[in-house]
């Protein structure tokens, strides 16, 4: 049996030191682990923080997002009460209004009313359609009955910007009556026009006097009667004037380019340009007429010289009968 050695403290005191001189560790080796770790900490923390903060804006985008779907479902409830409601007191199951005809040069349209009943009873049942036109005095018109069971009447009217009809179902002595909305008139029967001044001024006098060119461009689209009806639209003598302050100071043909078969392109570049001076106003028309012998003025632009700058002025002819925004007349 071996024996235990045992060993004197002295020894063990010296082993210590021979280790320390192996492996020495300094304040400047302690400090700097120290800072280190403090700076993995920080940044750790730093890091986690940004993890919370990412997760906060999705949280607040999440709820945003369903507060937004909550509130909008709220705000269509009452249009889905509405239009049930609408639907709940509606006697008919299908109904419309359309232009029958037009006659453009005698301004006159017929009107196609028709509604089919939800329930058809024989023997008690007829129908009226109340026609007015801009708002005016309310037009009784009998329908009659079809195999069907619908319900159709047509009016001549003159023409006007909207017609609203309305339809009461007689039952016995019960009525139903049905608001139909209403129908553009002119809008739909006269041809579309649409145009641009693409001015081009030199300012003289500190702004007080200009010398405009440019050019003008204008298209012109038949009406959605006509495109149903498959009639064409030709233009005659098509010309632009110039005025300023109420005085023609150019008058000139312009060129038709048919760039697509549902439009007519019409331009003109001013060749000689004309003085405006501080506070005048500028408007240009397109003229021209149709086969019909309807004459059409259509307001291109007007526009006010002001401080040596242009600005658009407000829109308008005078006229009784003048549809798109009152920039047409037809006569």
């Amino acid at each position: 049996m071996e024996e235990k050695k045992l060993e004197h403290p002295e020894e063990r005191q010296d082993e210590k030191q021979e280790k320390k001189k192996q492996y020495p560790v300094t304040r400047r080796d302690f400090y700097g682990c120290v800072i280190i770790l403090l700076i993995a900490i920080f940044l750790q923390g730093m890091q986690t923080r940004a993890l919370i903060r990412r997760g906060n804006t999705q949280l607040e985008n999440s709820i945003a997002n369903r507060i937004s779907s909550v509130e909008s479902r709220i705000g269509n409830i009452p249009n889905s009460i509405e239009t049930a409601l609408r639907e709940a007191d509606n006697p008919f199951r299908e109904s419309s209004v359309e232009i029958a005809a037009a006659d453009l040069k005698a301004k006159k349209v017929t009107l196609r009313m028709t509604v089919m009943p939800k329930e058809w009873k024989t023997g008690d049942t007829s129908l009226q359609f109340y026609l007015s036109c801009d708002g005016g005095e309310k037009i009784a018109v009998d329908a009659a009955a079809g195999a069907d069971h619908s319900f159709t009447a047509e009016k001549e009217i003159p023409f006007c910007e909207t017609a609203a009809v309305t339809a009461i179902l007689q039952r016995g002595d019960t009525e139903y009556p049905f608001d139909l909305g209403e129908t553009s008139v002119a809008g739909a029967v006269y041809p579309y026009f649409s145009g641009e001044f693409l001015g081009s001024y030199s300012w003289v006098a500190v702004g007080k006097e200009a010398t405009v060119g440019g050019d003008i461009n204008v298209e012109v689209q038949p009406s959605d009667w006509m495109m149903q009806k498959d009639k064409s639209l030709t233009l005659k003598n098509p010309a632009i004037e110039i005025y300023v302050d109420g005085k023609r100071v150019q008058k000139h043909k312009m060129q038709a380019e048919i760039d697509d078969t549902d439009f007519t392109r019409y331009t003109y570049t001013i060749e000689k340009a004309f003085k405006v001076k501080e506070g005048q106003y500028i408007e240009v028309y397109f003229k021209a007429e149709d086969e019909n012998g309807l004459k059409y003025t259509y307001l291109v632009d007007r526009s006010h010289v002001t401080n040596g700058d242009v600005e658009t002025a407000e829109s308008a002819i005078e006229a009784a009968d003048s549809v798109q925004e009152g920039r047409l007349k037809v006569e």
